[in-house]
């Protein structure tokens, strides 16, 4: 039997993790099978995001992949032999289709086809994430316009932050924030004028 894929996760939902990818197995299923056909002494087949990806941009940035130049600019040190993906399904099934190969996703898109790595011996879950043994996150930004003046936007926001947006955000495998409080009213407000925009749609 074949080591199962392992994938790496990065990148944070509220917080979410990056993770590497590659291939791995248990010493139980080593013993059963009596030993493996994985060969250690080939190459790995490295897999990367395209330019512009912003799980990509997180994970050099985390992994400290990319070098400051003498301007203060800084480049990307992605090696130019890493095949290069543009969605997540497809990171997801070039890792799970190479037993030799590693790359990363974000924690949220973690399947069963590949398998999470862990970082410093600590295992990404969203427990390690929030209590710090699992390093590799950051906050992802909700961006809007400077001085918004826009009710309907500004009420979508506080769903995002309210108790029940936070529970999407914890069915969809990424981390919440902890310090939300339940807001019925905003909650109304916005059903009431999505309710407006879709009638005035129809």
């Amino acid at each position: 039997m074949k080591f199962r894929k392992l994938m790496a996760v990065a990148l944070v939902a509220a917080m979410a993790a990056t993770m590497a990818v590659g291939c791995g197995g248990s010493s139980s299923d080593k013993s059963a099978e009596g030993g493996s056909d994985f060969d250690t002494s080939n190459d790995i087949t490295i897999v990367s995001r395209e330019d512009g990806s912003g799980t990509r941009g997180a994970f050099i940035e985390l992994f400290g992949i990319e070098e400051k130049q003498s301007d203060g600019t800084k480049v990307d040190m992605t090696t130019t032999d890493a095949q290069i993906t543009n969605n997540t399904s497809v990171m997801l099934t070039t890792v799970a289709g190479d037993e030799y190969a590693i790359g990363y996703v974000s924690l949220g898109s973690l399947n069963d086809s590949v398998k999470a790595l862990k970082i410093d011996g600590a295992e990404a879950t969203a427990d390690n994430i929030e209590n710090g043994s699992y390093k590799v996150s950051r906050p992802f930004n909700i961006a809007v316009k400077k001085d918004l003046d826009n009710e309907v936007a500004k009420d979508f926001m506080a769903y995002i932050m309210s108790t029940e947006g936070q529970e999407i955000v914890s069915n969809e495998k990424y981390i919440p924030v902890s310090d939300v409080e339940r807001s019925e009213e905003h909650t109304s407000e916005l059903q009431s004028h999505l309710n407006l925009v879709f009638r005035y749609r129809m």
